[in-house]
């Protein structure tokens, strides 16, 4: 099987700082790919670099068997993601937000594509409230459906459990584990080993910004 995301050698320096070294790994049609290691350990640093928000130092991306340098365009238009927290328009409502932020992917999307991404996220119901009022957890489920609006192939999710409580872990979980039974590839980071073994079929363990192990999740 062809991988949809393919990195080979991939290194990332900040003068004397090397965040990311030597990684090699691929991410297949249908993952769940769990990206796992402590604070610092380089997931966020390898996240923006596929995502062209940084440039590596050295190695290859590849996503959709293309070149992510040279086909950025095409390539980030079928990603969807979301770094760290979500920037959302406080002021603004759930709808409006999300609303906004599908026209700036270029697409035509429906109202109601947009109302069946809020609904999908569970915030339906919130739909035309200000973002102000929103929990964390809310904003979260908010910024994926963002991330969702334009209908990606590949999302790519960074900590999105952070800061949670454990009911908003769990809402986190269950709109992953949805998202994989409709068919997307997700890679998501996390340094909680219990949450990535609960949603991921195959993961890396990250420490110091080097690979320590890659593998299916019931193996390792």
């Amino acid at each position: 099987m062809t991988p949809i995301l393919h990195v080979e050698h991939l290194s990332k320096s900040y003068k004397n700082l090397c965040a990311v070294k030597d990684l090699t790994f691929s991410v297949y049609p249908g993952d769940v790919f769990g990206f796992l290691g402590q604070n610092g350990a380089g997931k966020s640093t390898t996240l923006r670099m596929l995502l062209s928000l940084i440039s590596p130092s050295s190695g290859s991306i590849r996503i959709f068997d293309k070149d992510l340098l040279r086909n950025r365009s095409y390539v980030l238009s079928k990603v969807g993601a979301v770094i760290e927290k979500p920037d959302l328009y406080k002021y603004l409502s759930a709808y409006q937000n999300l609303s906004l932020f599908a026209s700036m992917s270029g697409k035509k999307i429906a109202k109601s594509k947009l109302l069946e991404q809020l609904d999908k996220v569970g915030l339906l119901s919130r739909a035309h409230s200000k973002v102000a009022t929103y929990s964390q957890g809310m904003k979260q489920r908010l910024g994926i459906a963002v991330a969702l609006a334009h209908d990606p192939e590949l999302v790519i999710l960074d900590e999105p459990t952070n800061g949670l409580d454990p009911q908003g872990i769990a809402d986190i979980r269950n709109l992953i584990l949805n998202l994989s039974s409709e068919g997307k590839t997700i890679i998501v980071s996390s340094h909680l080993l219990g949450e990535i073994e609960q949603i991921a079929n195959r993961m890396l363990v990250m420490d110091n910004g080097v690979k320590l192990v890659e593998g299916e999740v019931s193996t390792l």
